[in-house]
Order: C-alpha cells, then sequence, then structure tokens
C-alpha cells in the first residue's frame, strides 16, 4: 500500500481499532505515524516507546504502596489521549510483547484503561534479514495491519519540503537509487529513503551541497548511500548542466 492510501484509511478507522505497519527499514515508517498524529483529525501528542530498549518496569508501571497493600502506577500516557507509538513491537522481549497484548486487546494495563481518545500504532521489520522475533497470530490479529511500500513520488512529495532540490532531482531521474532492492550483503551500505535525508542533512550541515567536486562530498556520500549511489549522484550533480534542456 502506497503512503496516500494508508494516511486515507488510517485516518477513517475507529479510535479502538490499533494499527500494525509493516515493511523494511528505512521507508518511513515511523515518518508516517508521526504525520497521522499531527492531522487535524488526531490532533494529539505521540508518545513513542521503543519497545526493543524496555524492561517490564518500563512498559507496566512500578507498584506504590497504598495502605497494605500495593498497587501499580499508571505511565503518564495511560491516562491522557495521546498518539501510543510502541515501536520495534518484534524485537522486543517475550513480556514486554505481552504487556503490549494487553494494551492493544483491552486497552489497558494492570487495571488502568486508556483514555478512550487514545490511539494505537506499532511498526515492525519483517524478513529473514532482520533479528526480530515472531508476532503471536493471535496478537497481530488485534491490529488493522498494512504493508506499506510508498511510491517514489510518496518520498519526492515529502522531499521538496526536506531536502535540497538538487537530491531531489537526482531521485527523480535515477529512481533505482532511492532505496536498495533484492539480496542484502551484510556489511555493505545501502540507500534508503533514510539515508538520502541524512546525506542531504550531513552535506547541507557541512556546506558542500553545492560543492560537489570536493572530496570530502563523495566520502561523506558513500558513508551514508553506499559506493554505488554516491558515483552515480556525484556524476549527476558533477554535470547536471547536461542534463537540463532549454525549455
Amino acid at each position: 500500500m502506497d503512503f496516500k492510501t494508508f494516511k486515507q484509511c488510517a485516518l477513517k478507522l475507529p479510535t479502538d481499532i490499533s494499527i500494525c505497519i509493516r515493511g523494511p527499514h528505512g521507508i518511513g515508517k515511523s515518518q508516517a505515524v508521526y504525520q497521522l498524529a499531527s492531522e487535524e483529525n488526531f490532533n494529539l501528542p505521540i508518545i513513542e516507546r521503543r519497545l526493543s530498549q524496555m524492561s517490564e518496569g518500563d512498559m507496566i508501571g512500578l507498584p506504590e504502596l497504598s495502605d497494605v497493600t500495593t498497587r501499580f502506577c499508571p505511565p503518564d500516557w495511560c491516562v491522557k489521549p495521546v498518539v501510543l507509538f510502541l515501536d520495534e513491537l518484534n524485537r522486543s522481549t517475550p513480556e514486554i510483547m505481552q504487556a503490549a497484548f494487553q494494551i492493544v486487546l483491552d486497552r489497558e494495563l494492570n487495571g488502568w484503561k486508556l483514555h478512550p481518545e487514545t490511539r494505537i500504532f506499532t511498526a515492525i521489520n519483517i524478513s529473514a534479514d532482520y533479528n526480530v522475533n515472531d508476532m503471536d497470530p493471535a496478537l497481530l490479529d488485534r491490529f488493522w495491519v498494512v504493508d506499506l511500500e510508498p511510491s517514489v513520488e510518496d518520498w519526492l512529495e515529502w522531499a521538496k519540503d526536506n531536502c535540497n532540490e538538487i537530491i531531489c532531482d537526482f531521485i527523480q531521474n535515477n529512481n533505482k537509487f532511492l532505496e536498495h532492492s533484492g539480496p542484502v550483503e551484510a556489511g555493505r551500505v545501502y540507500p534508503s529513503r533514510r539515508s538520502w535525508k541524512r546525506l542531504n542533512d550531513a552535506l547541507v550541515s557541512s556546506q558542500l551541497i553545492d560543492n560537489p567536486k570536493e572530496q570530502l562530498f563523495y566520502s561523506i556520500c558513500t558513508g551514508l548511500v553506499g559506493k554505488e549511489s554516491s558515483i552515480a549522484f556525484v556524476d549527476y550533480v558533477c554535470n547536471l548542466d547536461k542534463y537540463l534542456s532549454a525549455e
């Protein structure tokens, strides 16, 4: 599903339906959640929890003494309306996944109900190329699941306000370099939608974006988008005038 269709569907879904975004790294899954959170239909603060880095106490809260009994204090995001973004769910421990199960299934945690306006998202990578855990079918069944495959046009539409026009022009004329497809060689640097944005930021910050013949320009490129993409990009920028027609 491309980003435009995903966004239209997500805005139509009821509040109590959680959304699971699947896809390879670097395609903008997290950015999609942040953009939706700012939409008028949502307009909610976003609380992101990287589940791969959390323990049970981080997730379910800590106990407190109440008279002669104990009870768990709810996390701050439990009692107010938010977009709750449970990132990397399938990289978390089994205990964290069980806690997430209760949040997604019952919209509560240790007896504390989520705010009725809270929306739940998760984003995961699924492939043999990633060190991830299989999600329980019963857990997956509680989500509206989308395999996000944004188009080149989706990225270009976003990049026109977030990347230098030189990078946008290169990708528009060389779609194949936007992201890698096919087998992955361990340890090799490949381009992704995310890495082109990071390259843009690095070249702008270093004031090299308009100086492609400087050796450091190519060196910075190779570390972020790989050699093949860097060679093509540097050649394109250095010879830009050859690609521009009078029209």
